[in-house]
């Protein structure tokens, strides 16, 4: 069982299936709270599609586990492809939070253990939640 990150970023719907193809990802978990895109075919209908006709399982956890925080103080904070720390430790107080990381872990330990990639929009990991959300969700695997 691996966990990997993804940012489609400006990549084809087809750029990103060769990757979770070459990367054995067996399921593919949207952390996107909001999941859709400036690119349409990033849009959550088209991006599922195209992942289940390859044969990977979609799973949105954007409600639980997306970046924007629902906080009306903390999304004053919020802006695109910029990691604030006090927006993740915010989000990692939550009981929605826990239960996705906790959902996402599950999913990971399913079955012996599956390849599971977390998607964002963002390119770079280190400017994106789901860093948080991948070093949480390897904690709770263990």
């Amino acid at each position: 069982m691996r966990l990997f990150t993804i940012g489609h970023s400006t990549a084809t719907l087809q750029q990103l299936v060769d990757v979770l193809r070459d990367h054995d990802v067996d399921v593919l978990v949207d952390v996107r709270s909001k999941p859709r895109s400036r690119l349409a075919h990033f849009d959550q209908v088209p991006l599922r599609t195209a992942v289940e006709d390859a044969g990977i399982r979609y799973r949105f956890l954007g409600d639980r586990l997306g970046g924007v925080p629902q906080d009306p103080e903390m999304q004053r904070r919020w802006r695109q492809g910029h990691l604030d720390p006090v927006i993740v430790a915010h989000l990692r107080s939550t009981d929605e939070w826990t239960d996705g990381i906790g959902e996402l872990a599950r999913l990971v330990t399913a079955g012996g253990g599956s390849n599971v990639c977390i998607i964002c929009s963002e390119g770079d990991p280190n400017e994106c939640h789901r860093k948080a959300v991948a070093l949480d969700a390897a904690a709770a695997v263990g």
